[in-house]
């Protein structure tokens, strides 16, 4: 979902007179406009995939790793993400990471901050030219941040720890830090917008932008 849409006042009033609860007592706790926006926008695609499936009541609970949950319900699993102004929800009925970016600058030190030598040659490996750079570097950026919270570990995971590769055209992961090996890594491309889902699933439906 493009937030842009709740720029307008009046739609921003009726998304949120929608809302549950819990929703509008976290967007009123916010203080900067746009993070108001963010969260109205993640509230909207929750509870929009939550009445598409049959659940028209629901409240959030946090685990001891911080990751949201739908609570008590065990076969419900979210993830959002957000950048610049676009929010993705990710939801299935086992664990899932969701990671979205804004294509961005990579520096060289930036490279080497978060990528590996394996990493570094994949980008190279999946660049057509030069051009490509930035928009790789970003997928791939994406990949490792839905491992790194679908594993519920976020930040405290390093970047570095995981390594990417390319097996039967299909990018897969490794890490000593957490069990990665056998997740599916589904990068997709909304304008200017790199996406990753990491799921268990091999395949995974992507729904046009709200």
């Amino acid at each position: 979902m493009n937030i842009d849409i709740l720029e307008d006042l009046a739609k921003f009033d009726i998304w949120y007179d929608k809302m549950p609860d819990f929703r509008k007592r976290k967007i009123d706790a916010l203080k900067p406009h746009r993070s108001k926006l963010l969260s109205l926008g993640a509230g909207i695609l929750l509870d929009t995939a939550m009445k598409d499936a049959g659940i028209s009541s629901y409240e959030i609970e946090l685990l001891e790793n911080e990751k949201p949950r739908i609570k008590g319900m065990r076969d419900v699993f979210f993830n959002i993400s957000h950048s610049g102004e676009m929010v993705v929800l990710g939801i299935s009925d086992k664990e899932i990471g969701v990671d979205v970016e804004k294509v961005k600058h990579f520096k060289e030190s930036l490279i080497n901050y978060v990528f590996m030598p394996q990493d570094q040659e994949l980008a190279k490996e999946l660049m057509k030219s030069e051009s490509d750079k930035d928009k790789v570097y970003t997928r791939l950026w994406t990949v490792k941040e839905s491992i790194m919270k679908y594993s519920g570990k976020g930040i405290s995971l390093s970047p570095k720890s995981i390594l990417l590769r390319l097996e039967d055209g299909k990018i897969k992961a490794s890490s000593a830090a957490c069990d990665c090996e056998a997740l599916n890594l589904m990068p997709y491309e909304i304008d200017d917008y790199q996406i990753t889902v990491c799921s268990e699933y091999e395949d995974f439906t992507l729904l046009k932008p709200f």
